[in-house]
């Protein structure tokens, strides 16, 4: 009867552990802090801007079973100012988070979804917010939601680098 039962459970436990399924590489985890700068030479308000911004960053990668990058998390905290290279007023871009998500499609797109309070300027006299969920697909390129005020983002949901952006931030110089 022991035999049985010890074959029985040797069996139940060979025929469970080939039916899971087979575990995913474990996440990788990184903390990094950047800085950065977009500046025209007046295209986008007629004065000369420049939005420079400093922040932190936690990166999550998450892979399948083969060690493939499956998605990329990142919560970011950043804060700035906004120079009218002219006038040298200076606008305070208080400290603001959100979360991206970059999910890699199986047919080659990538997906970038944005989550939460990217610029904020809450001054007496000035106000700007880009804050909700964005979301766009590379390879095509597409925007596929924006939810929430994005003056920002939807000036060019492509790139943080076009000079363009500048043009959300006119207001604040007048």
């Amino acid at each position: 009867m022991r035999g049985w039962l010890r074959l029985t459970l040797t069996t139940g436990v060979l025929i469970l552990g080939t039916a899971l399924p087979a575990r995913a590489v474990p996440p990788t985890f990184q903390n990094l802090t950047f800085s950065g700068a977009v500046t025209d030479q007046g295209q986008a308000c007629g004065d000369p801007l420049s939005w420079e911004f400093t922040g932190d960053a936690r990166i999550t990668r998450f892979f399948d079973s083969d060690g493939a990058l499956t998605r990329i998390q990142v919560q970011v905290r950043e804060s700035g100012t906004v120079t009218n290279l002219t006038t040298g007023e200076v606008v305070d871009l208080p400290r603001t988070a959100f979360i991206e998500r970059v999910l890699f499609v199986e047919d080659g797109s990538i997906i970038i979804e944005d989550n939460g309070l990217s610029v904020r300027v809450t001054g007496p006299e000035d106000f700007l917010l880009d804050v909700g969920r964005f979301v766009v697909r590379l390879n095509p390129n597409e925007l596929l939601q924006s939810s929430g005020q994005h003056p920002i983002r939807e000036i060019n949901p492509f790139s943080v680098s076009d000079p363009a952006l500048l043009g959300a931030f006119c207001d604040l110089f007048d």
